[in-house]
């Protein structure tokens, strides 16, 4: 977040703070938002930080938020600003590594996953055993 708060508001019309937002700051996370499932204050903190970023006027003053996050993360078609909510994105990274071990059942990363956590089973009846990989807690 420290990239964003390098950046002075003022010197940002709303679009170039659209790119920044949409470029940097919702970007950064995806990686490890493939992987594992981020805590709900972790995204909450970041949207929080995106909201008072995108709405300040100057870099010490508060802006004020004139529409409400849920409407901001709407599509641009349907009236939103198209940024992301973190949370969905961090579930449907999730949901396609889900999509993939079903899909490629002798890739090795799967085998080895089959193996640890239901190797008499299947991927739907697998559950999240004591001292589960926090890897695999987030995929059930």
């Amino acid at each position: 977040m420290n990239k964003l708060e390098g950046w002075k508001e003022r010197l940002l019309n709303q679009a170039g703070k659209e790119i920044l937002i949409k470029a940097v700051i919702q970007a950064m996370p995806s990686y490890i938002m493939n992987v594992i499932k981020l805590p709900k204050s972790f995204c909450r903190r970041i949207c929080a930080k995106v909201a008072r970023f995108w709405w300040a006027a100057s870099g010490k003053e508060r802006g004020i938020h004139w529409k409400k996050w849920e409407s901001i993360t709407e599509s641009k078609s349907n009236g939103g600003l198209g940024f992301k909510d973190l949370e969905n994105q961090n579930l449907a990274y999730l949901a396609k590594q889900a999509w993939r071990v079903l899909k490629n059942p002798n890739a090795i990363w799967v085998q080895t996953l089959k193996s640890i956590y239901f190797p008499d089973g299947n991927f739907w009846t697998a559950s999240g055993k004591k001292g589960a990989s926090w890897i695999w807690r987030s995929l059930l």
